[in-house]
């Protein structure tokens, strides 16, 4: 009986460790960032470089690599890069601009101020909002995302300390925001950093 005992105990410790393997694992909350999904217009964005005008007021010319037209339009918000600074700078177009005779050909404008050390001249990238997909579900992608792909992702639950895995479907990206084709709705607290080692699991707590 004695003997019978100790081989039922022995298989119960032998599936201790599989359990242990199964249980939701632990993140620590501080480690994550964590976006909004929302519903509205989202910006759609393309690439431009050129060069500082002036740095009294701060302006800087650029031209689009592949022109469309009506993508250089008076108002329409940008996203500026200064030749090393890393921080994206707040501007939008200022004007179109037909003087080097290129079409897609925009003056930009900046909204946030420029690093003192800054010098006309200097080499300026810029994201220039083009047009906007209207009532479309998105947020600010995560780094690794791409377009029209699918993805694992974790959702916050509303009033709990755990997330949950969902596998959402992406359209159209541009900049730094993807459109939700499935899988998320608005007012999802979505987790961006990365979980690719966690995505075997249903579900993981947070702490």
């Amino acid at each position: 009986m004695i003997r019978g005992v100790h081989a039922i105990f022995a298989c119960f410790v032998c599936f201790l460790p599989v359990a242990a393997q199964d249980a939701d694992p632990v993140v620590s909350k501080d480690s994550l960032s964590v976006h909004t999904v929302e519903r509205g217009d989202m910006p759609i964005f393309e690439q431009a470089s050129g060069t500082l005008l002036s740095v009294k007021p701060p302006r800087a010319a650029v031209v689009f690599s592949e022109y469309r037209a009506g993508t250089c339009e008076a108002g329409h918000s940008a996203k500026i890069h200064l030749d090393d600074f890393p921080k994206p700078l707040a501007g939008k177009v200022a004007q179109r601009s037909h003087d080097n005779g290129q079409p897609g050909s925009c003056e930009l404008e900046f909204a946030d101020a420029i690093p003192e050390s800054t010098t006309i001249g200097e080499k300026v990238d810029a994201l220039i909002e083009n047009r906007k997909l209207p009532n479309v579900v998105f947020f600010a992608r995560p780094a690794a995302s791409s377009a029209n792909s699918t993805a694992q992702l974790f959702v916050i639950e509303p009033g709990s300390s755990s997330a949950r895995r969902a596998t959402v479907r992406y359209g159209e990206m541009s900049g730094p925001f993807i459109q939700i084709i499935d899988g998320l709705t608005p007012g999802d607290q979505v987790i961006v950093t990365d979980m690719s080692k966690w995505t075997k699991y249903k579900h993981i707590r947070l702490q």
